[in-house]
């Protein structure tokens, strides 16, 4: 009985098998989200200076001689025995997503003057007395449109001030600057964009077009520059070190409270230098700079963005070298 019940079992078993389309698989899961996954550009490319969450630092200018010949006064030139003061900077994202990144940022920085005789000239002396402080706030937002295109947003506002007395400072003494890019990027290891800048970093207010390029020539070498306000050829002797050599442009206008009146200097300067950044701990790094500070503008103005008929002193200050030392919290 067993053969004739198993052979009858295999007969029914084949029947029921050919009855089956064998060209479709035995098991099928149905695809859920066929959507592909939208890839869009970063922020940087590999081995970039590392971005700073916090920094702590200090800088130092040389002796440089300050003079007005349009005085009439004997003598109308005053020796700069050195400048310099504390730099502080937080940058923090509140929204970092593959398509959106937003950061905001407040820094202060202050310049003292040290005169070998701050009394001759009314400005000296109010450099060596108060100094020039500036404290602003500021907002960066990067927006990658796709995985080659994206926009670049800064925006920031100064309060920038020659007083010892704070509570007189009103809006007058508030610059705003920002820029603004549309940009490429090709592959990882380059990046560029053109835009337009509303800028004080020579002083006076100006309105310029900008080129950002950041490239990669190899895994040593690269350069990141925001043209005309910086531009830093890089080198890279490690994931934790590294050296880059360039020049930036800094000032601002500054409000100055005297006598019942409300008057501007605007300031400049050229910095070229090189700079050494390296890991101390973790994320925590030390930078050192070292180079020339060389004079821009340094005019006093009448009015809020003065022009050149609103001038009232043009004084003249030498060149001089700079060191800056600053501690960071970064990220790579």
């Amino acid at each position: 009985m067993k053969l004739p019940l198993t052979m009858g079992l295999l007969m029914l078993s084949g029947f029921l098998f050919a009855q089956t389309d064998t060209s479709a698989p035995a098991f099928q899961f149905e695809d859920i989200d066929k959507t592909p996954v939208k890839r869009y550009a970063s922020q940087k490319i590999p081995g970039a200076i590392p971005n700073r969450f916090i920094a702590i630092g200090y800088e130092y200018q040389g002796a440089a001689e300050f003079s007005n010949p349009s005085l009439m006064i004997n003598p109308n030139t005053v020796n700069l025995a050195s400048a310099g003061g504390l730099r502080l900077a937080v940058n923090n994202p509140v929204i970092s997503k593959n398509n959106l990144i937003i950061s905001l940022g407040a820094t202060y920085w202050r310049t003292g003057y040290r005169a070998d005789r701050p009394n001759t000239l009314a400005l000296t002396q109010q450099l060596g007395s108060y100094g020039m402080h500036s404290a602003g706030l500021n907002a960066t937002v990067f927006k990658p449109l796709d995985e080659k295109h994206f926009l670049l947003f800064q925006a920031s506002g100064d309060a920038n001030i020659i007083t010892d007395d704070f509570k007189r400072a009103d809006m007058r003494a508030v610059t705003f600057s920002a820029t603004a890019i549309y940009g490429w990027k090709p592959n990882e290891d380059f990046m560029w964009g053109i835009g337009v800048a509303r800028t004080y970093r020579m002083g006076r207010i100006l309105h310029i077009p900008v080129l950002m390029y950041n490239r990669n020539f190899n895994e040593r070498w690269g350069v990141e520059a925001i043209f005309p306000a910086r531009v830093q050829f890089r080198r890279n002797f490690n994931p934790k070190s590294m050296l880059h050599l360039g020049y930036e442009l800094e000032g601002n206008q500054y409000a100055k409270y005297s006598g019942g009146h409300t008057h501007f200097v605007q300031r400049g300067e050229i910095k070229p230098r090189i700079t050494l950044e390296r890991s101390l701990s973790g994320f925590w790094w030390i930078s050192l700079q070292a180079g020339l500070r060389a004079n821009g503008r340094f005019v006093e103005v009448s009015k809020y963005d003065g022009k050149e008929k609103d001038e009232l002193y043009k004084p003249t200050l030498g060149n001089t070298f700079f060191f800056n030392v600053s501690l960071n919290l970064v990220s790579l």
